[in-house]
């Protein structure tokens, strides 16, 4: 009669082809997620942009009528980015100390009646009139986005 011999239960180990074929798998998905993490990381970058925008333009118009003062927004942009600045000649109110504001917007572009330019001045009157008349739009320069705002100026 034979024995058999009954061997240990030994785990085998992984082999490098196992290894290789789960770091590839991991590596497709962490880099799915991290561009799904970019793009909504840049997405909020906008959306916050737009609603600054929006702000600095009623901000202006409600300055201009508080404080009886004709307020400007002079726009300006390059190609990466759009800067803004607010002021007045005026020694009033709000305005009394601080003569200008300025701000900048990465990754944005306009366009003034349908055409860009590289600078744009508008007018809030004391009397809530808006002197530079269009349609202003900030275009996103990676082209993901186009938003147009403020048409009644």
């Amino acid at each position: 009669m034979k024995t058999i011999k009954m061997r240990p239960n030994i785990k085998k180990p992984f082999t490098l082809l196992e290894i290789m074929v789960g770091m590839f798998l991991i590596g497709i998905i962490a880099s799915v997620i991290g561009l799904n993490l970019n793009e909504a990381l840049y997405k909020h970058r906008y959306e916050n942009n737009k609603k600054k925008i929006d702000s600095y333009i009623e901000f202006c118009k409600k300055m201009a009528f508080a404080n009886q003062a004709d307020i400007y927004m002079q726009l300006s942009q390059d190609e990466k980015k759009i800067e803004i600045e607010i002021g007045t000649s005026s020694d009033m109110g709000f305005f009394k100390n601080i003569k200008k504001m300025h701000d900048s917007f990465n990754n944005m572009s306009f366009e003034f009646n349908g055409a860009g330019q590289d600078n744009l001045e508008i007018i809030f009157t004391s009397n809530g009139d808006i002197l530079t008349k269009g349609e202003l739009k900030f275009i996103d320069i990676k082209k993901k986005f186009d938003y147009s705002i403020a048409k009644g100026i």
